[in-house]
């Protein structure tokens, strides 16, 4: 699969991040489901950590993107995926 990655520089609903890495890609609609749930067993949730207060990463694999609030985990979903 390949993988477009970008830097996104705000998102207002997370002012905590001031740039987001993301990982955009086309896929059939089968393979988005076993993304996601690598995603969620090696992340965790997305969104706010409750206990750390910190954005990991957040879903928009229905739309082929999904957004990292730091790079390694960005290369950790391309080097997975490519």
């Amino acid at each position: 699969m390949f993988i477009h990655t970008y830097t996104e520089k705000i998102d207002w609903r997370y002012p905590e991040v001031s740039d987001w890495q993301v990982a955009a890609f086309q896929t059939p609609r089968q393979n988005r489901s076993e993304i996601t749930s690598w995603c969620y067993k090696t992340f965790g949730p997305p969104g706010l950590d409750h206990l750390t207060h910190q954005i990991r990463w957040k879903d928009s694999i229905q739309w082929g993107e999904v957004y990292f609030s730091n790079r390694e985990d960005l290369m950790m979903f391309v080097m997975r995926w490519t």
